[in-house]
């Protein structure tokens, strides 16, 4: 039986796309082979020219400190935290901002690595400074851990979407990946899901690393691909 035009087509392009990914080649996706990457940050370059850094007001043991370290990773170094006598609910901190306020649909993934034992996470569907999502870790009892919690947050105020009494082991790197898609927001910690929950407040915005009084967080590989 002859192949159709179309089904060739597609299987030249689908062979092409393995080929191209056997030899080792980094792939910029096309329609066909795969989803349109959108942001691909190795943190080869030292300046950080598409982040921008954005310090929550009124905190305490800031500025924040963000670089890209020889070991090619980012790092915070700074214990900023605040306001104080009001963070355990809130954990008000640093963050590191990508993207396009456009962006609706996609998937975040990064390894982080802590070495502190506060707060820190990711954000996404970022619009400004007090409207956005956050995945918040925690381990310090201190501050509230263990804890791992989705928030949203419009003003000054986090409003908990999903939450469990875990945190992680400082040290220890980790795969952490979120998807959005619609109003649904789901979220995995080294290929298990934690959750899956409906919330269509944000549809669309930038994603960013978040630190709250953690000293020496690191960052990597952190890649978004559109949905």
């Amino acid at each position: 039986m002859k192949s159709l035009p179309a089904e060739r087509s597609l299987f030249n392009l689908l062979a092409r796309c393995v080929a191209m990914s056997l030899a080792g080649v980094v792939i910029i996706p096309l329609s066909g082979c795969a989803n349109r990457v959108l942001l691909d940050e190795r943190f080869h370059d030292p300046r950080l020219i598409n982040w921008t850094v954005i310090d929550d007001r009124d905190t305490i043991e800031g500025p924040s400190e963000w670089r890209v370290e020889l070991d090619g990773w980012v790092h915070q170094r700074s214990n900023i935290w605040g306001l104080r006598g009001d963070f355990i609910g809130r954990w008000y901190g640093t963050y590191l901002i990508a993207g396009d306020v456009g962006w609706t649909d996609y998937t975040l993934s990064l390894r982080a690595k802590p070495e502190d034992d506060d707060g820190f996470g990711v954000v996404f569907r970022f619009n400004d400074a007090e409207h956005f999502y956050r995945l918040l870790l925690l381990q310090d009892g201190m501050s509230g851990g263990p804890l791992t919690r989705l928030d949203k947050r419009e003003g000054a105020d986090y409003h908990e979407l999903w939450s469990a009494q875990k945190g992680y082991r400082p040290g220890n790197e980790m795969m952490i990946e979120v998807e959005v898609e619609g109003d649904a927001i789901r979220a995995s910690i080294d290929g298990r899901q934690l959750f899956e929950v409906k919330d269509g407040s944000y549809r669309r915005g930038e994603i960013g690393l978040f630190c709250y009084a953690q000293k020496g967080q690191a960052f990597d590989d952190v890649k978004v691909v559109e949905r």
